[in-house]
């Protein structure tokens, strides 16, 4: 199901090593993952989510603000794969990993058989997935052209990421299922009001950005409010786009 992203020949793992029949080799990182990010793929030298976001990111997500968010996603998975023996799962956009840690447990709390792979453009975030489990499969790779072969992912989640529906559909097995979490009109709307003069609210039309690549099957809305400490509210910003687009004062 792997493949060498030089050449596109399945690759075969070894203890601690991927290769392919061209001799192409990829070693795992001594933090458990396997680095298929090629640099002629790279727009910068570090690509994705730096070090500051992603250790902010998972301060705010370990304090449990968005186990909602998660225990909705991990419903839906469980309704979904609950019959399906062997599902192969893919959390494209995994990040630190916390989505995807927990909906480990969730299958596994369901004896739901599985293979899960975290894959993420950012090395920082995907070194921090590894300190979350061994159990899981991590990868540095890019989203857009994945090392996995065509129709493979019984279940794909696209969680608070752009979506990227060609890669969706080259994954997704003919049975397959993605699981878009995606933000509503007023996501953040305190942390806005308090950075711009005039915030904007756009509703993003998940269902539009997918174009006539899948079938929309249902859609679960979640709203909720939380009063966060001071700490959780920097992390809060740190870990989005907003921190570099206010002013050190509003910080």
């Amino acid at each position: 199901m792997l493949i060498c992203p030089v050449c596109s020949q399945p690759l075969t793992r070894t203890e601690k090593q991927l290769s392919c029949d061209n001799n192409h080799s990829f070693d795992q990182a001594k933090q458990g993952y396997f680095n298929l990010l090629l640099n002629q793929a790279k727009k910068s030298k570090q690509p994705g989510d730096n070090s500051e976001m992603v250790n902010a990111r998972t301060r705010f997500l370990d304090a449990g603000h968005y186990q909602s968010i998660s225990d909705a996603i991990n419903q839906m998975a469980v309704d979904l794969l609950w019959q399906q023996q062997g599902a192969e799962i893919l959390d494209l956009g995994c990040g630190e990993g916390y989505y995807t840690q927990r909906l480990h447990h969730a299958l596994s709390d369901h004896q739901i058989d599985h293979a899960l792979y975290g894959l993420d453009i950012s090395k920082d975030a995907v070194k921090a997935a590894c300190r979350r489990s061994k159990d899981l499969n991590w990868l540095v790779a890019n989203g857009k052209k994945t090392p996995f072969s065509d129709q493979c992912m019984h279940l794909t989640l696209n969680v608070f990421n752009r979506i990227m529906p060609d890669s969706l559909k080259q994954l997704c097995h003919p049975q397959g299922r993605v699981i878009i979490a995606s933000a509503g009109a007023f996501h953040l709307q305190q942390l806005k009001e308090a950075i711009y003069d005039t915030p904007k609210f756009v509703e993003f039309d998940a269902i539009a950005a997918m174009g006539d690549h899948f079938k929309h099957e249902q859609r679960q809305q979640l709203d909720f409010v939380i009063k966060l400490p001071p700490a959780s509210t920097q992390d809060l910003l740190y870990m989005t786009p907003h921190a570099w687009r206010s002013s050190p004062q509003t910080q």
